[in-house]
């Protein structure tokens, strides 16, 4: 439960500070509060590597690496340089994506808890 409730909050913050950067409000406070959740985020994903079964840590491997992706291109606008297709509605699109991929990697970990589920 506590590796879905920090990855949520990571994706949270993410599109937060998109919305931020897309204003041109971006301050330390919020650069700080974007990093903290990113280290919260790298702590349980190591912590969940120890004890989650190969099918739950094939979907947190491949949630890491879209929410990473993610945030290098969210980085370069914010820098001033970015990708091609990396424009505040393209990234916001991956936002999209990401809540796809999100409820496939939910499944897979309940069916691994044993949840059966409503669908």
């Amino acid at each position: 439960m506590s590796v879905n409730a920090i990855f949520r909050q990571y994706r949270t913050h993410l599109l937060d500070f998109l919305w931020l950067v897309h204003k041109g409000e971006v301050t330390p406070e919020a650069r700080e509060v974007m990093e903290e959740a990113r280290r919260a985020h790298h702590a349980s994903f190591a912590e969940a590597q120890m004890i989650a079964s190969p099918e739950v840590l094939a979907e947190l491997d491949g949630m890491t690496t879209a929410l990473s992706e993610v945030y290098r291109r969210t980085m370069c606008l914010e820098e001033g340089n970015p990708d091609r297709d990396g424009s505040f509605d393209e990234i916001r699109a991956d936002f999209q994506r990401l809540w796809i991929r999100w409820e496939r990697m939910r499944d897979v970990m309940r069916t691994d808890l044993g949840v059966v589920t409503g669908s």
